[in-house]
């Protein structure tokens, strides 16, 4: 068993182009996700959010002014946004693809695109929910899914 030996997901790292990236990743992953900044310099950052708890049944973002600032541990998604110039560390595709669950799909997927991301294809609607693929502003893939009742 991995966890035995200290083994542990840390963190997700996506590179994007300088300061101005940063700051632009920053204000998508806070304001179109609810993402929580744990730390924001110029050309590194660090957000979180929970994994695997049941969400609220609000569909609105939570008041990060008020929030208290997360903590890491195994109950946390770490993501970190690093700024680089180079052109080979810049190559998006479709990896990685960040997994999110939501709670309201439609006024997430709006809010998403109303900060620049697109969706990469209609929203699906399988029997076990719904299922949506966006390409944020700095153009890494982004999967939602939104657990039918």
């Amino acid at each position: 068993m991995a966890s035995s030996i200290g083994v542990r997901f840390g963190r997700a790292l996506l590179m994007v182009r300088g300061s101005n990236g940063v700051a632009a990743a920053v204000n998508f992953y806070q304001n179109g996700l609810g993402m929580n900044i744990v730390r924001h310099t110029d050309e590194w950052a660090e957000l979180q959010c929970p994994v695997g708890l049941p969400s609220s049944s609000s569909s609105s973002l939570p008041d990060i002014s008020t929030a208290q600032q997360p903590q890491a541990n195994t109950n946390t998604f770490n993501l970190t946004i690093q700024a680089c110039e180079s052109e080979a560390l810049l190559g998006v595709g479709y990896s990685p693809f960040l997994n999110f669950d939501v709670d309201d799909m439609d006024m997430t997927v709006a809010r998403c695109v109303q900060m620049g991301a697109h969706l990469d294809g209609p929203i699906q609607y399988p029997a076990h929910g719904k299922v949506a693929a966006l390409r944020s502003p700095d153009g890494h893939m982004i999967g939602l899914y939104e657990p039918s009742i």
